[in-house]
């Protein structure tokens, strides 16, 4: 990428931590307006509050929705959907279920993701992969359905759990296995500049990291 502003705007600024304050998130809100960043993410009970600070900025608000371990049921998940999109979020980020995948219980897989983004009422929706506990077989098949069910986004990782970190090899093996309709996120260890640039250069189209003011003073 060859602009500060390049960077910044692919940024999606995250605070998911369990112990986020107020004051947390406040500083996470002033940041991404400061900076010009692309959204704010935040566990559910702190949306309606990023929606307030945020409003007027340009700054999306995205719900990080049953972090980090994907293992919620399909209605627990739709409800808390409908009190976040109340609340005012523009995108959600969420974890599929790792345990119906690796059960091979397709259909209830299928269903749960088909269910989130029907409940999203056309909000942008990103599924969350875990892709290092994942098989090759087993991540082409989620990305599969996934795009099937009509996601917008695949992501690698929570950052949380056990996906592990973003790496090009992951983002470039992603990419192959979608269509261009559906776009990728990378997260997950991305904390500086030089690995921002290099996940962007092979095909994700944003980042998500706690780490966005560090990653963009580099330019500076």
């Amino acid at each position: 990428m060859s602009r500060y502003s390049d960077i910044a705007s692919r940024i999606q600024h995250t605070n998911v931590s369990p112990d986020a304050t107020l004051k947390d998130i406040e500083k996470l809100c002033r940041e991404c307006i400061e900076y010009g960043f692309d959204a704010a993410v935040v566990n559910p009970i702190w949306v309606k509050e990023a929606k307030r600070l945020l409003r007027g900025s340009g700054v999306k608000v995205c719900v990080a929705l049953n972090f980090p371990i994907g293992a919620s049921s399909t209605l627990s998940k739709v409800v808390e959907i409908r009190s976040s999109l109340a609340d005012g979020c523009d995108e959600i980020d969420f974890m599929i279920n790792v345990g119906y995948l690796k059960s091979g219980f397709l259909d209830l897989f299928r269903k749960d993701v088909e269910e989130v983004v029907k409940a999203a009422d056309g909000r942008v929706v990103k599924a969350i992969l875990e892709t290092a506990i994942l098989t090759d077989e087993e991540l082409r098949t989620a990305a599969r359905i996934c795009e099937e069910a009509g996601v917008d986004y695949i992501k690698n990782s929570t950052g949380w759990g056990k996906g592990g970190p973003a790496t090009v090899e992951v983002i470039k093996q992603m990419r192959s296995l979608v269509s261009s309709r559906v776009k990728i996120k990378a997260s997950g260890g991305i904390r500086d500049l030089r690995t921002a640039a290099s996940l962007l250069e092979a095909g994700a189209e944003l980042l998500g990291t706690s780490r966005g003011v560090q990653i963009v003073k580099e330019r500076e």
